[in-house]
This record gives C-alpha cells, sequence and structure tokens, in this order.
C-alpha cells in the first residue's frame, strides 16, 4: 500500500528559524548588550514569534506529529507568549517592582526546563544532536529560573553565561530550520542532524 502524504507541508522549520531569531534578542538583553529598557521591544518579539510557533504547532498537530507540535505548541505558549505577556506586565508596574515580578517568573522558567528534560528520551529518538541541544535548552531554562529568582542583573554572572548559551541555541535553531527546508527542496539528505541516539 502506497505511503499516503499529508497535504499540509512540515512547519516545524518556521517554528525552529523563529525560535533561533527571538534567542538571539534575548540573547543581547541578558548579556547587557543593550539595557533592560529594551524589555519592551523583546516582549514584542516574544509575542509575534509565540503566535507564529502556535499555529505551526497547531499544523504540525493536524499532520499527527505529536512531538514536533507538542514541542512547538510548549515554546509558543510558554516561552514565546508567556515570556512576552508576563515582561509586558513587569514593566506596566512601577520599576522597583520589577524584581518581583521578574522572580516570579522564574518559577515558570524551572518548570519548563523540567518538560524539556522529561521529553530529552523522545528527542534523543530522532537524533543525536536535538537531544543535546534541547538538554543544553533545559539548563540555559533552569539557569534563567535561577538569575530571575534570586534577582541576578542583566549583564552579569549567571544572565551573561544564559545569554551566551542562548546563542549557541540560536544558532542551532537556524542550521536544523536550514536542514529541514534544504533536505525537503532537494527531496534528498544534503544537510544532517545526526542519526537517533536512542532506539
Amino acid at each position: 500500500m502506497a505511503e499516503q502524504r499529508s497535504p499540509i507541508a512540515m512547519a516545524t522549520p518556521t517554528a525552529v528559524l523563529a525560535v533561533g531569531a527571538l534567542c538571539v534578542g534575548f540573547w543581547a538583553l541578558l548579556t547587557g548588550m543593550v539595557s533592560p529598557a529594551a524589555i519592551p521591544v523583546i516582549a514584542a518579539w516574544a509575542l509575534t514569534v509565540g503566535t507564529v510557533v502556535f499555529i505551526c504547532g497547531v499544523l504540525e498537530m493536524v499532520r499527527g506529529d505529536i512531538l514536533l507540535g507538542s514541542t512547538c505548541l510548549i515554546l509558543a505558549g510558554l516561552i514565546g507568549m508567556g515570556a512576552g505577556m508576563s515582561f509586558n506586565a513587569i514593566v506596566a508596574q512601577p520599576q522597583e517592582a520589577w524584581a518581583a515580578g521578574l522572580a516570579q517568573s522564574g518559577w515558570v522558567w524551572v518548570a519548563v526546563g523540567v518538560i524539556v528534560f522529561a521529553l530529552l528520551r523522545v528527542y534523543g529518538k530522532v537524533s543525536w544532536s536535538l537531544f543535546l541541544f534541547m538538554l543544553l535548552l533545559g539548563v540555559i531554562l533552569e539557569l534563567l529560573a535561577y538569575g530571575l529568582i534570586v534577582g541576578v542583573p542583566l549583564g552579569t554572572g549567571t544572565m551573561v553565561v544564559t545569554g551566551w548559551l542562548l546563542l549557541v541555541f540560536a544558532a542551532y535553531c537556524i542550521y536544523a530550520g536550514t536542514v529541514f527546508i534544504t533536505n525537503t527542496v532537494y527531496g534528498a539528505p544534503k544537510l544532517s542532524i545526526g542519526g537517533p541516539l536512542f532506539k
């Protein structure tokens, strides 16, 4: 029996590229390359990217891909839309209240990191590089959570480390998105993200 192809193309490359671009923005903020006054701008970008990735997640669910669909929806809701809306709520308060709001959001990042860690074996079933970089994302999220909860200023200590790790993750996202699109357009494996780590 011939394999039935979905009438909907894979949406994940768009989501992955959008997340990669957003991570570059977070890198600049966390490392102190831009002032904390830029938080509303990155919040707007996070909401925009969250919306795009949410649409991609719904499309992946319609295609029947629970791993890519769930990952997109988690990234969209918790990282994109969640970060955007929480940052907007924080900057609407007097600046002396920002630390409390950022600390509160840090606890959500703890949970998101745990979710990523919980799915690691499934990512490893797809690709060793996906496993490695989702592991990196989990570490990034926990470092970010720590920095927010204890009040590490942007551009210092843990925040700088988190920012640079995010830049590495962004580079992988841009590469992985390029792999998906290139291989689909050429109809052959021109680039690779590596084979499965687990059977």
